[in-house]
């Protein structure tokens, strides 16, 4: 017996034990033709532990260059785990034996592996992030998979087998495993970095290039600017057949999503910029283009955008306007309708961010809108979603919006329609569907989230899908992904001789089979429940009639139920009354499945952009109790869960909501006090968010025990400066959040945090590309960029300053708004008794200074770059608004005010602030400190005045009164100095 074999265990079951490999190779292959398509073989050679003997085998020595019979059981033993883990049953022992590490050890190309064991390992990982997808909940956890795939080993291996030159149809499917694994899994920020950082997101571009020489669309006169730049080697052959142009364009959407840099990293990648250049173009047509083509008159167009067609308001075109798109030496086929005028790289200056001119669009942007016209099915989704990143990005003209409204919009809306097919009997508890119904399924479980991206906070895209029906349309989808599934689990097949379970108490878990998984149909409508609600949440984000329209499609019950793990039927107050009078309720909560957390955190999505109409709070959420489920999601175990709940809460305790009382009753200050002391700072915005609410709309006793249950000493640290001596609050990276984002800041980095230098894939050690000014600038606004995104500390701030906004609100809101005079004064007395008087002004005088910090964060940085921090416009704007509030209350209470010198100083140096609610705001303010209380007021009234006019405030003022672009900020400035000049009684 060799060492080789000696060191191998038997790969069957315990009472056999095989003595040599050609003797395993016959067994293996005899237990592989018995396992395939026939699920309880599986089963029975699981429970038989066999699952334990394969991966001995597979962990054995390494391949050798040539085969031995040794590679053909290690390659025979990953086809029986390609066969076996394809179902959602097997998950739990394959996990037992933690199988995925192994098997990432076989798609590695450094190791001799031949084509066919990568393939194989794809295979598994393939099937094993199927059958975690159709899991049920609790069983379905995709990032378990997703933490060990992508890890910078095994993202190495990736790359190798996406830059493979060869057109093998093996290596072709190599690729597509890998892509459909990055545009299945890749869904976490850190994956997404690490995956853009290694290269793939570069070998992704490249083989986009391919898809764009194969069609004919490279850019005429790109092969020489591409010599130029370092890049000719960066143009790719024709993508060969077997090549997936929906799976590449799937893949590069999952990694750039939600990320500026990441976008900029696909739109300057070597491969694209060598396709897809950015150079003067002239159209072979001598005649101009019509004015106002496809978007602002006087705009000038790339080639690209000569294969789109004339946006409505031109003028009508003869066939002697329509412009052809002169062949490139790699092109075929690439003669199209085109729009007159070209770019000129100039550079990419981050000081210009915003500017057409100096940061110009990528001709990927039209080649992407024009595939979505061209292109069919889940290619068209794909492209689209590609598309609408870079739209989110602020990637494109200025002008594109509204040609993505007239273009791409009512694509979208149709695709969703005509994919809504009658359901037949047959598919409800069928196991297997058809691959066209498969696709059917696909595309529309994607194409509404990708629409509700795009048109979410546009809405000029929004208003384009409301004239293509889309409210209407979406209430359909929500309401069929609710229709009742008598059977929702794979029935156990038909047998004449059942099996019995081998599993006995002490069986390890490597042996034990977990739950079988649901019919597809299932799988499909609890995909069409998050898929719809997003576009609810994308529909109502911004007007008000859209909020509405949506609520009177009943739409409401169907979400409520969506917050539940096991929702029943969607139906009002009275139809689930008389369900629990019958008894019925609790026996069809089973036929309606089980919410993952998507589906629940998409339901809040929905609700907190619903809750932000009056009207619908008042009526539709107060008649479904919507505030019932929502207050339980508050204390669910997952921590997204309650970031979520507690946006919805946010509205549900806005002004003039019947639901504060109920709530309140139940306990929601208690709960909030306790989210607000969080950690987490997502959950810390929001609880103090809601308390901001909820303090406004309590009598004076309840504000006073608000404040008591918050704590006076975490509200000051809550509204401190991350500078001032009392300090701020621990903050960690930023996890997404439903709260509105905060305005950009500097770039803040404590020196222990220092970037390490990063190095840009795409530029390869290419001698003439690190020299080429063109990737240069493409690099320096990368790591810009990087920098930007990426920056712990950055983030940090940013959720600092968005917490002390609210912070400062709920100050703000503890002392307006009170029945009597009497009441306001004891509000602010108790406020300066809790928080101390002279500590809270030197908070908010703190708060409005300039900040002077080191390159990397240190205050008092020598030697080294410096840059200034700002008090943004919204903090600002809270810190006024609480001295307007003191101001309003008795003449002791503005005296004190005024005694603020430097406060008053730093405040009156923004009368000229860019912002105009700030500028409302401190007319507002110096109005107040004017006005004359009574006759004994008139002294320290006029002495109030005489304070302000030595701080310069009287004469800004007045030439806010005449030189103001805004009336309101000339009326308020007009009225406050004549209250200076001749002040009036209150």
């Amino acid at each position: 017996m060799t060492m080789a074999q000696a060191s191998s265990p038997p790969v069957l079951t315990p009472h056999k034990i095989t003595r040599s490999y050609s003797e395993q190779v016959a067994e293996l292959r005899a237990i592989k033709d018995k396992c395939i398509g026939h699920l309880q073989n599986k089963e029975e050679w699981v429970e038989k532990g066999i699952l334990g003997s394969i991966l001995q085998a597979l962990q054995g020595s390494a391949p050798s260059h040539v085969r031995t019979e040794e590679d053909s059981v290690r390659l025979l033993c990953l086809e029986l785990l390609a066969s076996i883990s394809g179902g959602p049953q097997f998950l739990n022992p394959l996990h037992a034996v933690d199988v995925v590490p192994t098997v990432l050890s076989y798609i590695s190309l450094a190791h001799q592996n031949s084509p066919r064991v990568v393939l194989t390992a794809l295979r598994i990982i393939r099937n094993m992030t199927e059958a975690t997808s159709a899991a049920l909940p609790g069983h379905d956890d995709l990032n378990r998979l997703a933490d060990v795939l992508f890890r910078p080993e095994h993202l190495e291996s990736f790359y190798a087998i996406l830059t493979q030159p060869s057109a093998d149809s093996v290596i072709q499917e190599q690729k597509r495993l890998v892509l459909s694994s990055i545009a299945r899994l890749c869904n976490k920020e850190e994956h997404q970095n690490v995956l853009a950082d290694s290269g793939v997101l570069d070998a992704l571009a490249s083989i986009l290039a391919s898809f764009i020489v194969a069609r004919g669309e490279v850019i005429p006169g790109a092969e020489m600017v591409a010599e130029t730049d370092g890049l000719a080697d960066m143009i790719p052959a024709p993508a060969p057949r077997g090549a997936s142009l929906a799976l590449t364009l799937e893949a590069i959407s999952a990694i750039i999503c939600n990320s500026k840099f990441r976008c900029c990293m696909f739109v300057l990648s070597p491969a694209i910029l060598a396709v897809l250049p950015l150079i003067d173009f002239t159209p072979a047509s001598a005649e101009p283009r019509a004015p106002g083509a496809g978007g602002a008159a006087g705009k000038s167009h790339g080639a690209m955008d000569y294969l789109l067609p004339l946006m409505p308001g031109s003028q009508s075109r003869s066939s002697s306007q329509v412009a052809q798109l002169p062949p490139s030496s790699l092109s075929r086929n690439a003669s199209s309708n085109r729009r007159s005028q070209t770019y000129k790289f100039t550079g990419l200056d981050p000081a210009s961010e915003d500017s057409d001119a100096d940061n110009p669009e990528s001709p990927v942007v039209p080649w992407l809108l024009n595939l979505v016209r061209k292109t069919s099915g889940l290619e068209r989704v794909a492209a689209a979603s590609v598309l609408t990143s870079l739209f989110k990005a602020n990637l494109t003209r200025l002008d594109r919006e509204q040609e993505l409204a007239y273009l791409l919009v009512p694509i979208l809306c149709n695709l969703i329609r005509d994919h809504m097919k009658e359901i037949p009997p047959s598919i409800y508890t069928t196991t297997f569907i058809d691959s066209d119904t498969e696709k059917d399924w696909a595309i529309l479980e994607k194409t509404p989230e990708v629409l509700a991206r795009l048109v979410g906070g546009s809405e000029i895209l929004q208003k384009s899908a409301h004239e293509c029906g889309i409210i209407k349309t979406t209430a359909k989808l929500l309401k069929d992904a609710y229709e009742l599934l008598a059977s929702p689990l794979i029935p156990s097949p038909w047998t004449a001789f059942p099996r019995q379970s081998m599993v006995s108490e002490g069986s390890p878990p490597s042996c034990q089979l977990g739950p079988p998984g649901p019919v597809p149909l299932y799988i499909h409508r609890i995909r069409m429940r998050y898929s719809a609600l997003t576009l609810v949440a994308g529909m109502c984000s911004s007007r008000e009639d859209y909020r509405k329209e949506l609520a009177s499609q009943e739409l409401v019950p169907f979400i409520v139920e969506s917050l539940a793990v096991r929702p029943g039927k969607p139906q009002n107050r009275k139809g689930k009354s008389a369900s629990k009078k019958e008894g019925k309720d609790g026996a069809e909560r089973l036929a309606y499945g089980q919410n993952p957390t998507s589906v629940i955190l998409a339901a809040c999505h929905a609700l907190r952009c619903l809750g932000r109409s009056v009207s619908i709070l008042r009526t539709t959420f107060l008649d479904h109790d919507v505030w019932q489920p929502v207050y339980k999601l508050m204390k669910h175990p997952d921590l997204e869960v309650q970031i979520a709940a507690c946006s919805v809460v946010i509205n549900l305790l806005a002004s003039s909501s019947p639901m504060v009382e109920p709530l309140l009753q139940a306990g929601i200050s208690k709960i909030l006090c306790e989210q607000a002391h969080s950690h987490e700072p997502g959950l810390r915005l929001n609880a103090v968010w809601a308390l901001k609410h909820l303090i406004l709309e309590v009598d004076n006793s309840r504000k006073k025990q608000l404040l008591e249950e918050l704590e006076p000493g975490w509200l000051i640290q809550l509204i401190s400066d991350d500078t001032s001596e009392e300090g701020a609050p621990y903050t960690r990276p930023r996890r997404s959040t439903d709260a509105d984002e905060d305005e950009d800041m500097d770039a803040e980095t404590t020196e222990e945090e220092e970037p390490h230098l990063w190095t840009w894939r795409g530029m390869d050690g290419n001698p003439r590309r690190m020299n080429s000014p063109r990737m240069q600038k493409a690099k320096e606004k990368l790591e810009m960029l990087r920098k930007a995104d990426l920056n712990p500390a950055r983030k940090a701030r940013n959720d600092m300053i968005a917490i002390q906004e609210q912070a400062l609100g709920f100050i703000q809101n503890f002392i307006m708004n009170p029945n009597t005079p009497q009441d306001q004064t004891e509000l602010v007395d108790y406020l300066f008794s809790e928080l101390g008087e002279n500590r809270l002004f030197g908070i908010l005088a703190n708060k409005l200074k300039v900040r002077v910090v080191g390159a990397f964060g240190r205050k008092y940085s020598k030697g080294r770059d410096t840059l200034a921090l700002y008090p943004q416009a919204k903090i600002i704007m809270a810190i006024t608004f609480i001295l307007v509030h003191i101001a309003a209350s008795i003449p002791r209470h503005r005296q004190l005010v005024i005694a603020q010198t430097e406060l008053l100083k730093l405040l009156g140096g923004n009368l000229d602030n860019e912002s105009v609610d700030v500028r409302r705001g401190l007319c507002h303010l110096f109005e107040n400190l004017s006005v004359l209380e009574d006759d004994e007021d008139r002294q320290p009234c006029a002495q109030r005045a005489s304070e302000l006019a030595k701080l310069g405030v009287l004469s800004k003022l007045e030439g806010l009164e005449t030189n103001d672009a805004d009336l309101y900020v000339r009326e308020r400035a007009k009225a406050a100095v004549a209250q200076f000049k001749t002040p009036a009684m209150a």
